[in-house]
């Protein structure tokens, strides 16, 4: 976490493209420990030291300043969900980490910028499952999945999605387990409850923005 010094910093680069030492450090505030947290801040990759001693934000720094009043919890982040049908059966995972530990769902994972999206996704599903399937993209919106009253996931979702019918290479990891489950236990309670709303969707001839919202 940063320190308020090290904020204050940063939010006062933010006001300019460069900045001299001069600029940034308040009066009230000892030389020796303003340096120190400037340091910090430079070693850490917030702000830059330019080569003509001017102070600036980073690409780091630059990101703070855009979240820096946002609750993670409560901002939906980007995944993609991997939804593979072999005949009659779904690919699921099920969790064997926190959070939603013992809930199975569709194998998921986060864009990388600068990379394609079904790279990513492709790449993703190779490495926990050993199956190479080109996947295509269905559609996207919002997941909200609370638990006891507690927000556990808030997410921007992308469904992508394939027919296959090759078999799994790798059953489970530390992270998670691989299985097929058939269509008809879709309804099970270790399901987690977007999966079948999603495979509704899948079924539907032309892909819409959704919202779901689930208390478990």
């Amino acid at each position: 976490m940063l320190h308020h010094i090290q904020k204050s910093i940063l939010d006062t680069l933010a006001t300019v493209q460069l900045a001299r030492y001069s600029d940034i450090k308040p009066h009230d505030i000892d030389g020796n420990i303003f340096s120190y947290h400037l340091k910090l801040l430079v070693a850490d990759h917030y702000a830059i030291k330019n080569e003509d001693g001017l102070y600036s934000l980073s690409p780091k720094g630059k990101d703070h300043i855009v979240h820096r009043y946002e609750n993670p919890l409560y901002q939906a982040h980007s995944i993609f969900l991997i939804a593979i049908r072999r005949g009659d059966e779904w690919l699921m995972r099920e969790r064997l980490i926190q959070p939603l530990l013992g809930m199975s769902g569709f194998i998921h994972g986060e864009p990388v910028a600068g990379e394609p999206l079904l790279e990513t996704a492709m790449r993703r599903l190779q490495v926990k499952t050993g199956m190479d399937v080109p996947l295509s993209i269905h559609s996207s919106g919002l997941i909200r999945i609370s638990h006891g009253g507690i927000m556990e996931s808030f997410s921007h979702a992308i469904i992508l999605t394939a027919d296959t019918n090759e078999s799994l290479i790798i059953q489970k990891d530390e992270t998670g387990r691989n299985y097929w489950l058939p269509s008809v236990e879709l309804q099970k309670a270790n399901i987690l409850p977007s999966c079948p709303d999603i495979i509704s969707l899948l079924a539907q001839a032309h892909a819409r923005p959704f919202e779901f919202d689930y208390r478990l």
